[in-house]
């Protein structure tokens, strides 16, 4: 899938990797982004091309956040998830996060050749 939009205020970009509209979940309503499943929303990630990135959630909160990324039908919440962007263009990647409650969730995101960085975003938790 090639990317065609151009990102926006609201987009969660770290490197190659972005999230569309994450930074607006800060104040929106969880409901519009779950599904009808309790805990699980969804958001596409898209990934750079020729890119490899990997993003994770610290073992403090693996038992209340995870990614549901690139699995099979059960999509259970995985600690971490290594994206690889198609040579030629940008890759889609559909699924989400497991989050339990509202809160500040930090990811670990770590790219080939690049230092890791963490960031902090929030999942229906206001400002974190």
């Amino acid at each position: 899938m090639q990317s065609s939009g151009l990102p926006t205020d609201d987009d969660l970009i770290v490197g190659s990797v972005s999230w569309p509209g994450l930074r607006s979940w800060a104040t929106a309503d969880p409901a519009g982004f779950n599904g009808g499943e309790r805990d699980s929303y969804k958001v596409g990630a898209l990934i750079k091309a020729g890119a490899v990135v990997t993003v994770a959630v610290p073992n403090s909160i693996k038992h209340k956040v995870g990614l549901k990324y690139g699995q099979s039908w059960a999509y259970e919440p995985a600690q971490s998830v290594t994206f690889h962007g198609c040579q030629d263009f940008d890759t889609a990647y559909v699924g989400g996060f497991y989050v339990v409650g509202h809160r500040c969730v930090p990811l670990d995101i770590t790219e080939r050749g690049k230092p890791p960085v963490r960031v902090t975003i929030s999942f229906f938790a206001g400002r974190c």
